[in-house]
């Protein structure tokens, strides 16, 4: 992709008095981005941060992105996005903390999956990424992607060609057992989902929603964690690869990708993320 936007273009994805400073997703292109040619792809990137950090946001991929532009995988890409979305309170933040009346930072589950896939259509509706782009998710963002779901949506929403898990939280309930002497991983968990009754319906590697979620439908699943993560246990992937060996010739579509680096080292510098990117293509491109 030559000639990208060093700096995105960044589109308010809900727009009017619903829409909030959150509502926005970073968009980077070339000068031929929407007449990109067949067999190149997008990838879209969901941050993670617990579903309320306000530090963490679509900013997080710009380091990844400035190392695939130097990559060979870049002429198999077509554009990059990156998605913002409304957060859960956090009124204890040091730096920045959430205000009751703050619109984009008093929600919780499902708006944040609501907001992922509203940013989603309105890419579909401007760059025609379905069945033509690549869905990334870190952490909360890992578990956001695997939770898009069409029952959630009244509009069809656009489906993946890969689905990239990266240190995921798949499993409410496991993670906050795993983590019980931390008292602070309950708190995340029911901050952005108040009412325990959901969480397993909530929980990627349990859900039961009819028909299919978005990533069960595509072409290629990878399922990534890092030995070195102090935040997300190793047994979140695990998880999830069991219920992804359920699904429709989960043998050829579902991959397991062992990484390193702490759980933000593995996007912060951007090599690691980009790595598991490019690994990625590879295999939905065999």
């Amino acid at each position: 992709m030559e000639n990208t936007q060093q700096k995105p273009d960044t589109r308010h994805y809900v727009k009017g008095p619903e829409g909030t400073e959150l509502h926005t997703v970073d968009i980077w292109t070339s000068s031929a981005a929407s007449t990109a040619k067949e067999g190149k792809v997008w990838v879209i990137f969901i941050h993670g941060g617990a579903w309320r950090d306000p530090e963490v946001d679509s900013k997080a991929f710009r380091p990844a992105i400035s190392v695939l532009e130097s990559s060979k995988s870049m002429s198999a890409i077509a554009g990059f996005a990156s998605i913002n979305y409304r957060l859960s309170p956090y009124p204890t933040n040091a730096r920045n903390p959430s205000k009751p009346g703050d619109l984009s930072r008093n929600v919780h589950h499902p708006e944040h999956l609501l907001d992922v896939g509203h940013a989603l259509q309105y890419l579909d509706e401007h760059y025609g990424i379905a069945n033509n782009y690549v869905l990334v998710g870190h952490s909360a963002g890992a578990a956001l992607a695997f939770q898009l779901h069409q029952s959630y949506f009244p509009e069809p929403l656009p489906h993946p060609s890969c689905v990239l898990g990266i240190a995921g939280i798949y499993d409410f309930e496991a993670f906050v057992e795993a983590h019980k002497e931390i008292s602070a991983c309950q708190e995340i968990m029911e901050n952005a989902f108040p009412a325990r009754s959901t969480w397993e319906q909530a929980s990627p590697n349990k859900s039961q929603l009819p028909g299919l979620a978005l990533w069960e439908q595509a072409k290629t699943v990878v399922i990534s964690y890092s030995n070195q993560d102090e935040l997300v246990e190793n047994g979140q992937a695990s998880l999830m690869l069991e219920r992804a060996s359920t699904i429709s010739k989960a043998a050829e579509r579902v991959h397991e990708l062992k990484t390193s680096g702490k759980h933000d080292e593995i996007w912060q510098g951007g090599s690691i993320l980009a790595a598991l990117i490019e690994q990625s293509l590879g295999w939905l491109r065999s």
